[in-house]
């Protein structure tokens, strides 16, 4: 049996303005720091509110490049 490969009909991502190499460094910093208390969360060493808070003041230290409003999840 063959399988046909249906062809790949998304547009890359583009951006209308560009980003420093600060924003980018901004955004990876969150990233690490959201994944460090994602694995605390997860193995109890602390709470959903305690995670929340410190994923907010994350987000106000290190302004990631997409924020929660940003991002369409409502199809996954």
């Amino acid at each position: 049996m063959v399988k046909k490969v249906q062809p790949v009909t998304h547009q890359p991502l583009t951006t209308s303005k560009n980003i420093s190499s600060e924003q980018l460094m901004n955004d990876l910093h969150y990233q690490q720091s959201k994944q460090i208390i994602q694995s605390l969360l997860n193995k109890g060493l602390i709470s959903t509110t305690e995670f929340e808070d410190i994923d907010t003041l994350n987000k106000q230290s290190f302004l990631p490049l997409l924020g929660p409003g940003n991002v369409n999840t409502s199809g996954l």
